[in-house]
């Protein structure tokens, strides 16, 4: 068996998921397995990715049914020891798994290392992502909940294959899905930030880290209503620090909907906001600036999204 196993999920991505590949077949440290998810790719991703000389790769083709399902179909498949997630836009430098994988056999204590993360921005020009203070080792369940959150990637990431046992994405949620599946994990393990260590994040524009859109702080704060009222949050984090960071990804939609021209639902997004927190006047501010706002003549559309169950359902993929 590989020590390590690498997911690659990906969606009409052909040519940046093969350099992806090629990213973790020039890695330092050979002992490993490469999973391509192909999400119902609709391009040459099957014929690109059979073409690749290297037996370490396995290509596994799905359903189309989001990035999630993916990543859980990946980690049905995964046999090694530990596990790591690589986007198909992602790169990693040549050092990547080793410098992970040496700080988690010296520090037994942790069951996930993550690194930090450059984005690659079209023009050429490169920027790191997240502050120091957003990068932090230990138990870090109670900083989702303050300014401060992790700045946790899914392809800076390695993880133990036991920080897997019975935890998954969540196929539920469109947009989003890390706060959610790393602030759950973080109840049960321990991270250590490693800074030699880090991934390129390259900026594609239709990439959906890349894509204007309400929806992801929305699943953020529904990721942490369910988190703390239904899976015992309240065993981290106050219940005024929970309102207010809900409210606040709340607002924080309202804002981006604001700025698309859907007043509608920028309305309705800050009333959620001042229901978790009412002592918070910039909110009431902002519910100025939308009234007398004029709305675009064709602002997208969309419904926001329902209360996510009280508990995580178990993916076709996982159950199949």
């Amino acid at each position: 068996m590989p020590v390590v196993s690498v997911i690659i999920p990906t969606y009409n991505r052909c040519n940046l998921v093969a350099q992806a590949c090629r990213s973790v077949l020039h890695q330092t440290f050979p002992d490993f397995e490469v999973i391509v998810v192909d999400d119902g790719s609709t391009d040459d991703t099957a014929s690109v990715i059979r073409q690749i000389p290297d037996t370490r790769i396995k290509y596994v083709h799905k359903q189309n049914g989001g990035q999630s399902s993916a990543r859980n179909l990946g980690l049905m498949r995964a046999t090694g020891r530990y596990i790591a997630f690589l986007d198909a836009d992602d790169l990693w430098p040549p050092d990547f798994v080793r410098n992970l994988l040496t700080r988690l056999d010296e520090d037994v204590d942790y069951e996930a290392a993550y690194g930090r993360v450059v984005e690659l921005l079209p023009d050429g020009k490169q920027r790191q992502l997240g502050t120091p203070e957003r990068r932090r080792s230990g138990w870090i369940t109670r900083y989702f909940f303050s300014g401060g959150t992790p700045c946790l990637v899914p392809s800076a990431l390695m993880f133990r294959r036991s920080a897997w046992d019975a935890v998954f994405w969540d196929e539920a949620i469109r947009k989003g899905t890390d706060f959610d599946v790393f602030l759950r994990l973080s109840t049960k393990i321990r991270f250590l930030y490693v800074p030699e260590a880090f991934v390129t994040k390259r900026a594609a524009p239709d990439s959906l880290s890349q894509i204007r859109d309400p929806i992801g702080p929305v699943y953020s704060a529904l990721a942490l209503e369910r988190f703390y009222f239904h899976l015992g949050g309240s065993k981290y984090v106050s219940r005024f620090a929970a309102q207010r960071k809900i409210s606040h990804l709340y607002r924080k939609a309202a804002k981006v909907s604001r700025s698309l021209g859907n007043k509608r639902i920028a309305l309705s997004l800050l009333n959620k906001a001042v229901h978790w927190h009412p002592l918070d006047v910039r909110l009431y501010c902002d519910l100025l600036k939308v009234i007398v706002s004029k709305r675009d003549s064709n602002p997208p559309e969309w419904d926001i999204p329902e209360l996510l169950p009280p508990y995580v359902i178990a993916s076709t993929s996982i159950r199949s």
